[in-house]
């Protein structure tokens, strides 16, 4: 599998999923299945900075609250991972989370979470995005949004 490329309708917002870090997603949903999990996409911006490059992800902190129909992200060791990804270059692009042999549609708990982080000053992260994974083990379904000036806009699979 290649890489993954979303992007808005409008052609503004673009992302770059690479395959490392959509199959490190699939490891830690298949994982956790029944239960939910998420935690943090890591990257970097295109020269230009007009696509969001998806590099890495976090596993789920230790201190993460797990259930088959909500999760809760801890924070346990994310602010030593972002520090040392900060100094190479790589910052905090937003979330993952998955929604187990459900929709990877986002609940209006996912939506409210991600415009509260996209006003967090201290995250330095204006435009976070949410990955979605629904479904199952052969047959993950994907759902990206981007949360930016108090708007929630739907990226494509390109």
């Amino acid at each position: 599998m290649d890489n993954l490329f979303f992007q808005d309708k409008n052609q503004i917002y673009k992302v770059n999923l690479h395959k490392e870090a959509y199959n490190q997603i699939i490891y830690y949903c298949d994982r956790a299945n029944p239960y939910e999990i998420g935690s943090v996409l890591i990257g970097n911006y295109s020269l230009n900075q007009t696509t969001a490059n998806i590099l890495q992800i976090t596993p789920p902190p230790k201190d993460s609250i797990q259930a088959k129909y909500n999760f809760h992200r801890g924070s346990s060791g994310l602010i030593k991972v972002l520090d040392t990804v900060w100094n190479q270059g790589q910052y905090y692009l937003g979330e993952w989370h998955y929604h187990p042999n459900m929709s990877s549609f986002p609940s209006s708990i996912d939506k409210k979470q991600m415009m509260i982080l996209s006003q967090d000053k201290r995250l330095k992260c204006p435009e976070p995005i949410l990955i979605i994974i629904g479904g199952h083990k052969g047959n993950w379904n994907i759902n990206v949004r981007l949360f930016a000036n108090n708007k929630e806009i739907i990226l494509y699979n390109l």
